[in-house]
């Protein structure tokens, strides 16, 4: 969603009303990767519900979008992109549970939208670093032009989620947090009160310290990604994809985490 416009990433990742009634199986495994339907991006006008434009470009899949934005003519829309969906094959817990390699992190990817009816669809690569579960200062930077990501990353090839990494959009560069044995869940960032300038703030991650069978809360300085303090747990948390930080009126903070169980 950007000010003046919403966007929506149509994947060629389908599934037949049909299928889900009749098969008894699974919810996704109804779903079937077609890619010669390609990656659609239709463009709505929040102003009246029209669609602008549908644009089409090569098939690519993604779990989360990142952020987007208008700049001059165009609209920039900014996700965790992967080739094909086959990456949701490698999320079952068999597959997670055997000596498979796990290659969970995409490609942070930049789709440029020519709002003339005229011009092509542009697609750049913006890193060369491996992310997942990205996060950005939204409170700052939602809908508008932004710098930096955060998320999860692979470090070692072929292991799980083992790093925690922030992406300069602009530059490409990448920096990183990792400890061994540790598997960090989706950093959280909180903004520093008061603060104007982007990524002034901390991180929170829920990290699981798999040789100790213990977690603990994680936190990093936005801006440089070093370690400030952490929060141990007399046991492990389960490994979750989404969390959230509020602040307490007790004077404290609280994190909340949604956990896969």
């Amino acid at each position: 969603m950007t000010r003046r416009h919403l966007v929506l990433t149509e994947f060629p990742f389908v599934v037949s009303p049909f299928r889900l009634l009749l098969r008894g199986q699974p919810f996704i495994r109804n779903y079937r990767w077609e890619p010669e339907r390609g990656l659609r991006l239709h463009v709505i006008e929040k102003d009246g519900g029209g669609l602008l434009r549908t644009m089409e470009t090569d098939a690519a899949f993604a779990f989360h979008h990142v952020n987007a934005f208008e700049r001059g003519g165009e609209l920039i829309v900014d996700l965790v992109a992967y080739p094909d969906a086959g990456i949701i094959d490698q999320l079952y817990l068999a597959r997670l549970r055997s000596a498979a390699p796990f290659e969970a992190s995409g490609r942070l990817t930049r789709y440029v939208i020519p709002l003339a009816q005229s011009e092509p669809i542009r697609q750049e690569p913006l890193t060369d670093a491996g992310i997942e579960l990205p996060r950005i200062d939204y409170g700052g930077r939602a809908g508008r032009c932004y710098r930096y990501v955060w998320g999860t990353g692979v470090r070692l090839l072929g292991d799980f989620l083992d790093s925690l990494v922030k992406v300069d959009v602009e530059t490409g560069r990448a920096e990183e947090w990792w400890e061994d044995g540790c598997y960090p869940g989706e950093p959280v960032f909180v903004h520093t009160p008061g603060a104007e300038a982007e990524g002034e703030g901390v991180l929170l991650s829920v990290v699981l310290d798999a040789a100790r069978r213990r977690s603990f809360l994680l936190l990093l300085d936005a801006q440089s990604m070093a370690e400030i303090a952490r929060a141990e747990c007399p046991h492990h948390i389960p490994f979750g994809f989404h969390g959230n930080y509020f602040p307490s009126t007790a004077g404290g903070v609280a994190l909340k985490v949604g956990h896969r169980h």
